[in-house]
């Protein structure tokens, strides 16, 4: 059950009291918490966002009627150092993540590390920029769905689903130069414009925008048909490139790299 009790906030930085917790409680101002609590600190005005976190440790050394929490967590969340919030705590099946996407940047993860780190996130709270390190792998929360809905903050449990994204992938285009490339659309531009200057501005700007440096290698190719018969009519030189499709028909493909590694 929600109160609208109200505490003070203070904040504290990375290694307060020899611990990395963003969130730490006096289990003598809060009597009815234990550690893996799930934690709601809520703006009075409902302005912003309640922010979530666990409790992971008691420390009865803080002040009387305070509840401290990590400043960079607190920043993120628009929480202003000794300022009045709402403390609660809540159900995780009631703030139950159905959805958290990760990113990472300028390193390998297979499956098997997903997989564990994924393990390691279970029971445990998310908030998005939350920055997660687990055996040498390094990852940040970029978004947290629920419902269809993106929110800021949430706890992940065994039925969440965990999706990685690469900041820094290489990437391949393939685009098809295929004879209505040359076409007009009905408003005048040739779709191969269309395809350059719009496709692929669009998406390198949405790159950028999300600080990904993916190395891009552009490919045109395309697919020529030949009116012959038998494979003898080609020159036997070239007779190792052609090849022939359900129909019968015979073909060749072309391909030509025009950005590499970009």
């Amino acid at each position: 059950m929600k109160t609208n009790r109200s505490y003070k906030l203070v904040l504290h930085k990375k290694g307060f009291g020899g611990s990395d917790d963003e969130l730490v409680v006096n289990p003598k101002v809060f009597p009815h918490v234990s550690l893996g609590d799930i934690i709601e600190i809520a703006h009075p005005t409902d302005e912003y966002s309640p922010l979530l976190l666990q409790v992971k440790s008691l420390k009865e050394d803080l002040q009387k009627e305070t509840i401290s929490v990590d400043q960079t967590v607190a920043q993120a969340f628009k929480l202003r150092a000794y300022q009045d919030v709402i403390v609660n705590i809540v159900d995780p099946k009631d703030v139950t993540l159905d959805l958290v996407e990760l990113t990472f940047k300028d390193q390998y993860i297979g499956r098997g590390d997903m997989w564990r780190l994924k393990k390691s996130l279970v029971s445990t709270c998310a908030y998005v920029t939350q920055k997660v390190e687990f055996a040498g792998i390094r990852a940040q929360a970029s978004e947290l769905w629920v419902k269809g809905e993106k929110v800021t903050c949430g706890y992940i449990s065994e039925d969440t689903r965990v999706v990685f994204r690469s900041t820094s992938a290489m990437v391949y285009i393939f685009i098809q130069m295929s004879c209505e490339m040359w076409d007009f659309d009905i408003y005048g531009d040739l779709y191969f414009e269309k395809a350059v200057n719009g496709f692929l501005s669009d998406l390198f700007a949405k790159w950028k925008e999300k600080n990904c440096s993916h190395e891009v290698t552009v490919v045109l190719f395309s697919r020529t048909f030949y009116n012959a018969k038998t494979l003898e009519e080609f020159p036997e030189i070239l007779r190792g490139s052609i090849r022939q499709n359900h129909e019968g028909r015979f073909y060749e493909d072309f391909y030509r790299v025009v950005a590499q590694n970009e």
